[in-house]
């Protein structure tokens, strides 16, 4: 079986996120004190710490949905990857140019265009056929 049947490509980008969630994690409890940059506005005080819990939470849930091909997984990582490139866009209007952080806006604009190259892979319907006639020429 090829990855474009399988999803291989797919899975293991899940895995990747499942990493990343993870990591995130440890990094946000070994340094809670560490003030987030979200849209444009830096997050700190006692709220700072479940605000930034956000990340892994949805790293993880997107991975789990990339390991089993759920549809509600590509929708959100869509949205997720919306968000991150909202936030970071105002984060350089406010606090000024980032070349890591272009990277990272670059490479999600990236990762986007590709999922949604991939997005038959989260349907739960197989794909419809593309021979035969069109529904608009009808039976006779």
């Amino acid at each position: 079986m090829s990855a474009k049947s399988t999803g291989v490509d797919i899975k293991l980008m899940g895995g990747l996120f499942l990493i990343v969630g993870a990591v995130d994690l440890v990094i946000i409890v070994m340094f809670p004190s560490y003030a987030l940059k979200l849209f444009g506005t830096i997050v700190t005080g006692p709220l700072s710490f479940p605000a930034k819990l956000h990340s892994p939470a949805v790293h993880l849930l997107i991975g789990y949905g990339f390991l089993w091909l759920r549809p509600w997984a590509w929708g959100l990582s869509l949205a997720y990857a919306g968000f991150g490139l909202a936030s970071e866009a105002l984060n350089q209007l406010a606090f000024g140019f980032h070349p890591v952080r272009s990277g990272f806006m670059v490479t999600t604009a990236l990762f986007i265009i590709y999922l949604y190259s991939r997005r038959r892979l989260f349907t739960d319907q197989p794909g419809m056929p593309t021979t035969g006639p069109s529904v608009s020429e009808g039976s006779h």
